[in-house]
């Protein structure tokens, strides 16, 4: 599970290439702190992320999408607002929530997420970044495979 919503956070984050210069930002941790359900058809989780960001400082928002596995929809989830500070690292916590689609059970996604593949997971990413002192700009993606996510995870630069 924990691989789960790592996946779901940092599609977000990584979804900043346009606005943000990559060079200088970098996720140097990220760990999820709980993952709770939240009665029969959504769950919701804490996540924290350690950010280096040698930029401008910029805020996320209206940060949501649609969640895959082998192209069936497993539920919608949001991530509430974070603003990342310029010039600074620091620690960021991102809580997030995840709708069940119908025809999908709580204890069916969690069986499933004991046993997944990153290559049957997608996620669609839509949100909207504003740097400071700049006009918002909204960005969507589309079927973000999860293995991709991870991989840059795991390099530690966005």
């Amino acid at each position: 599970m924990e691989k789960f919503w790592r996946t779901v956070l940092l599609a977000a984050v990584v979804s900043l290439a346009g606005c943000v210069n990559f060079n200088r930002l970098e996720l140097t941790a990220f760990h999820v702190d709980s993952v709770t359900p939240a009665g029969f058809r959504s769950v919701t989780g804490v996540a924290t992320a350690t950010v280096d960001n040698r930029s401008v400082g910029f805020t996320v928002y209206d940060i949501g999408g649609t969640v895959r596995h082998e192209g069936r929809e497993l539920g919608n989830f949001s991530v509430e607002p974070v603003t990342v500070r310029a010039r600074s690292e620091g620690d960021y916590t991102l809580n997030a929530e995840m709708s069940l689609s119908q025809g999908v059970s709580l204890v069916g996604l969690l069986g499933m997420l004991q046993n997944f593949d990153m290559d049957d997971l997608t996620v669609d990413v839509f949100l909207t970044v504003k740097a400071k002192g700049g006009a918002p700009q909204k960005f969507r993606m589309k079927d973000i495979p999860v293995r991709r996510v991870m991989d840059i995870m795991r390099s530690g630069n966005i």
